[in-house]
């Protein structure tokens, strides 16, 4: 498996299929605008995702990655207010702390009931989400509630069957998809399946030491249960609409 040191995704001003892959960005505001996408989270309520995953760094703090299929950082679970801790001390997480509560805006994470019912139990949910390859990086699509957009065919067969360039992932973007990059997951300062696995962290505690999280690779989209705390993961936010 691949492994790389914290924070160390790929390495700036790559270009794959015509896109550049920047892993942090300084300048970037605090709160970008969220995707035009509503996505149902439960028979109530609907939100929009960010339009990049969570990053920091200690000169500017907390930021979003510039494009979606950007990896950002990976964090402990509910290290809102100490995003750099990589202990793999069970003790050392012991509640959630949202990270969205240290942007402003309305920014939250997704619950684990959430989590579920986005992917499996919204209608026709089957068919909004699906394998896919945008600018050269692997990864998880997600399509709104109401998809009228191009071409995407759903479900997991490989990273083969879903492919845009920059123009035609604009495309998608404008008509509201979100793209999850496949980021790996972080074991103290390591990363370790990076671009074949995505780990998504939601808010919801399992056990003393143990939370849910959302994860999937080209075959399937999973809802685990045994993720210890420590283990580093993505963060994408949502707000309420």
């Amino acid at each position: 498996m691949k492994k790389l040191m914290l924070f160390a995704m790929v390495a700036s001003l790559l270009f794959f299929a015509g896109c550049e892959i920047k892993t942090d960005n300084p300048d970037n505001p605090v709160t970008p605008l969220s995707g035009n996408g509503l996505f149902s989270v439960s028979e109530s309520k609907q939100v929009r995702f960010a339009l990049g995953n969570l990053e920091y760094d200690s000169i500017n703090g907390y930021s979003f990655a510039t494009h979606q299929y950007d990896y950002g950082g990976d964090f402990g679970w509910g290290t809102g207010s100490n995003p750099t801790l990589t202990s793999t001390d069970d003790a050392d997480y012991p509640s959630f702390d949202d990270w969205g509560n240290y942007i402003g805006g309305g920014w939250r994470t997704l619950t684990g009931d959430e989590w579920y019912y986005v992917i499996w139990d919204r209608a026709d949910a089957s068919a909004k989400r699906g394998a896919a390859t945008v600018c050269g990086v692997h990864g998880m699509i997600l399509l709104p509630d109401n998809w009228s957009g191009g071409t995407f065919t759903a479900g997991f067969n490989g990273w083969s069957t879903n492919v845009y360039d920059a123009s035609s992932w604009s495309d998608m973007e404008d008509a509201g998809a979100v793209f999850l990059p496949a980021a790996g997951s972080r074991y103290g300062t390591e990363l370790d399946d990076v671009g074949a696995f995505g780990y998504y962290w939601s808010s919801t505690p399992y056990y003393e030491d143990i939370a849910y999280y959302m994860g999937f690779n080209d075959y399937g989209v999973y809802y685990y249960d045994n993720s210890y705390r420590f283990f580093g993961h993505f963060v994408r936010l949502v707000q309420d609409y």
